[in-house]
């Protein structure tokens, strides 16, 4: 039962990623309408910078300090719960 509900979460965070995603990408990117938080600053970025450097590289990018700051202060079993 306790590995259904881990899979259940799991399905379900996925989900949420992937609805977000496409709301960034279908109705607020298109609109220059900036979201809060690192997708607006990624956002905002990709705007201002060439074309190679896309909205979903700059994302991992300032992304990445803080999955690192997660995992030194709550440790992997966090972190990778929060991947999800």
């Amino acid at each position: 039962m306790k590995n259904f509900i881990s899979a259940f979460k799991e399905l379900f965070l996925t989900l949420a990623g992937i609805i977000n995603a496409f709301g960034v990408v279908v109705f607020l990117a298109p609109v220059n309408l900036y979201d809060s938080g690192i997708s607006g600053t990624s956002m905002l970025i990709s705007q201002e910078t060439p074309e190679w450097c896309s909205l979903s590289l700059i994302l991992i990018l300032l992304n990445i300090p803080l999955f690192l700051l997660g995992l030194k202060r709550e440790g992997l079993k966090f972190t990778v719960y929060a991947i999800y």
